[in-house]
């Protein structure tokens, strides 16, 4: 078939329109540079104005973390001129992370330079990034054990709360033996558990354990042994009719179309874990991030709080997203319904 002239020409126009969105535009490039402006005016402020309290007070830690943040941000924006997709997140993220640094800026200016919070409640940017620096080992050795200590209970909590969530909502003797128990155990916060756990366990790490599962077993239950007794009756009868079994139809009719909740009850319990691990490792347990902090506030050691703070923000942070990825991959299907 011969293309024609009108054809050729809607052809490049489109070519060129391809090529346009492949590098930046002017407005573009300005809104991924706001970031990398931001820090460079932190930087400048810092280097600049003079550190009013403590006295004599010399920063090293935060002008070395500006400088390395400028230079990565650089790189990727740098390769996000040529790649569509980098650009796009860039673009996506650019005002959260300007506004992220002037926070930290506008804190470095509240403290340091000025004074208007007071050591030692409120630390400087410099004291916070410093306290990391100086107790690398301490926090990498509490990191592990918490890491550790949160998955043991994430996992015997999600197939506990499957096992008991597929139960409850298959089988009506189940249901009606252990829904009582569960309505009265699951809605108990953790922190109510602690003197009772503590009797019950051989060890602190045991009851610790205990604490996070049942953070986690609670909500994955209750929704999904819900959404099984909601699956649609006309799919359940189909299948039989087409002579399928009791398993086969709860593996692959009833889970299924359970899934959507089972990813919510995971979201629900996963957010109630990371308190229920900051209660269970006041527990007596030998290290980890909980214990780090409740060190650090015996001893005054704000900075430490701090720093310790923001290392869960950013763990929770990746967990969180891995299962919000993770919900997306699955369930494709629900995404022009549900927005996550």
């Amino acid at each position: 078939m011969a293309i024609t002239e009108s054809d050729g020409n809607y052809l490049l126009q489109k070519a060129k329109q391809a090529e346009v969105k492949r590098t930046a535009s002017l407005p573009q490039i300005l809104q991924m540079l706001a970031p990398a402006g931001a820090l460079l005016a932190a930087l400048i402020l810092h280097l600049t104005l003079p550190n009013a309290y403590p006295k004599g007070y010399q920063s090293v830690t935060y002008p070395a973390f500006l400088k390395i943040c400028l230079g990565i941000y650089m790189i990727f924006g740098l390769a996000a001129f040529l790649l569509p997709k980098l650009r796009a997140k860039m673009l996506y993220l650019s005002w959260l992370l300007t506004a992220a640094v002037l926070l930290v800026a506008a804190l470095d200016m509240a403290t340091l330079k000025t004074g208007h919070f007071r050591l030692p409640f409120v630390p400087s940017p410099d004291k916070i990034l410093s306290s990391v620096t100086s107790n690398l080992e301490t926090l990498a050795v509490s990191l592990y054990f918490s890491m550790k200590l949160l998955f043991t209970g994430i996992v015997i909590g999600i197939i506990s709360g499957m096992i008991s969530g597929i139960l409850l909502g298959w089988s009506q003797i189940c249901n009606y033996w252990f829904m009582p128990v569960l309505k009265m155990i699951g809605p108990v916060p953790s922190a109510a558990w602690l003197p009772i756990v503590m009797v019950l366990f051989a060890t602190s790490r045991q009851a610790s354990v205990f604490l996070i599962v049942l953070s986690i077993w609670f909500p994955l239950t209750l929704m999904v042994s819900s959404a099984i007794r909601d699956t649609d009756k006309r799919l359940v009868e189909t299948a039989r009719v087409l002579g399928a079994g009791e398993v086969y139809i709860m593996l692959h009719v009833a889970l299924p179309a359970a899934l959507p909740a089972m990813f919510t009850g995971l979201f629900m319990g996963l957010s109630s874990s990371f308190g229920a691990l900051i209660i269970a490792e006041m527990l007596g347990v030998e290290a980890g991030l909980g214990w780090y902090i409740k060190w650090a506030e015996a001893w005054g050691e704000y900075a430490k709080i701090f720093s310790t703070v923001g290392i869960f923000i950013i763990i929770f942070f990746i967990l969180m997203d891995t299962l919000f990825r993770l919900r997306n991959r699955l369930l494709k299907w629900q995404k022009g319904t549900v927005r996550w």
